[in-house]
């Protein structure tokens, strides 16, 4: 148990970033499940529109510190990846 004000302070702050990092994370792993949905659809728009908004998330995650700034660009990559052979299977030949 914390005693001084600031020990005590540190702790409502804690909290208050705890929940706010957890919403974070959480609307990340539900746009990347859209993501991942539009990629089953075989949706290249759709997952497109996905990767734009979950890339904004992330790099806004990995400064704000909820993500490692390595994790956020792995996360990024990989979709990248996943988009673009999506796109590549599409293309006509």
């Amino acid at each position: 148990m914390p005693h001084s004000l600031s020990a005590k302070k540190r702790v409502r702050q804690n909290v208050k970033r705890r929940e706010v990092n957890r919403d974070v994370k959480s609307r990340i792993r539900t746009i990347r499940r859209a993501f991942a949905k539009a990629l089953e659809a075989k949706d290249a728009a759709a997952a497109r529109e996905r990767l734009k908004d979950c890339q904004q998330l992330v790099h806004r995650a990995a400064v704000t510190g909820p993500l490692h700034r390595n994790a956020a660009a792995r996360i990024i990559s990989r979709m990248q990846g996943r988009l673009a052979a999506l796109e590549k299977a599409a293309a006509p030949k």
